[in-house]
């Protein structure tokens, strides 16, 4: 998840610097094309200047999209604990009590492996 949030940002920073760069590029035409005094809707120009309004807009999002990142990242944790103390006081029980546990199905399985591949702190598995 964290390379994948990593690719965005990435994706996001070149995004801005090519929309600097185009944004340089068309005021530099639309300059040498038109004349300063031309209409709003007949200058580029003028219209390239609304362009910083979206620029602040993506650099917003860009800042949101970072926080929403922090916040999910702080989730997944907070739900790894959570699940890791469920099996710690599991385990616990069934050791104080001598409970036979009955054999995992084959969907209970699959769900302990790809658990297993989190990185958990403080459970011992036991198959």
């Amino acid at each position: 998840m964290e390379t994948a949030v990593n690719k965005l940002e990435a994706l996001f920073q070149k995004a801005e610097s090519d929309l600097d760069y185009i944004e340089q590029k068309l005021e530099f035409e639309i300059r040498k094309s038109f004349p300063e005094d031309a209409l709003v809707q007949e200058n580029p120009a003028k219209l390239l200047e609304q362009l910083g309004t979206i620029k602040a807009q993506f650099k917003s999002l860009s800042s949101q999209l970072d926080k929403i990142a922090t916040e999910q990242q702080k989730s997944v944790e907070s739900i790894q604990d959570t699940i890791a103390n469920t099996m710690q006081i599991v385990q616990h029980l069934q050791q104080q009590t001598d409970l036979q546990v009955s054999p995992l199905s084959e969907e209970e399985l699959e769900a302990l492996k790809s658990f297993k591949n989190l990185p958990l702190k403080g459970v011992d598995f036991q198959s």
